[in-house]
């Protein structure tokens, strides 16, 4: 009987992780994302705000009323990923930064948030 429980117990575990996780699967962020191909996004796309190492210093970066975000600095690094991504997807609202979910698919855009991960070290 005590075997009995275990295993249903142990069942409704391995259900919970496997519907759980499936169902969650959109909230793994830059897991699938590629920061090779993100770096090249990146430099055809964010160093003109953004610069080289994502310090937010491009040509217009330093420029812009906000500044373009510095991936490197501590508030930055506080952002979560899911953060960071809402950000590239829709734009950040009263700054230059605008939405790439129009322009970048969903891969891309998980490229490009997987390397600018890499900038926060």
């Amino acid at each position: 009987m005590m075997v009995q429980r275990y295993r249903y117990a142990l069942l409704l575990f391995c259900f919970t992780m496997v519907y759980g996780l499936s169902s969650i699967s959109h909230f793994v962020f830059a897991a699938g994302g590629d920061a090779g191909k993100g770096k090249a996004i990146f430099q055809a796309k964010c160093v003109t705000c953004h610069g080289a190492q994502g310090k937010g210093d491009g040509p217009i970066g330093k420029q812009l009323k906000p500044p373009a975000g510095d991936f490197t600095s501590a508030e930055s690094k506080k952002k979560s990923d899911a953060e960071l991504l809402d950000v590239i997807q829709n734009g950040k609202p009263k700054t230059a930064m605008v939405a790439w979910k129009s322009q970048l698919s969903e891969a891309e855009i998980q490229d490009l948030l997987a390397y600018v991960l890499t900038l926060r070290k």
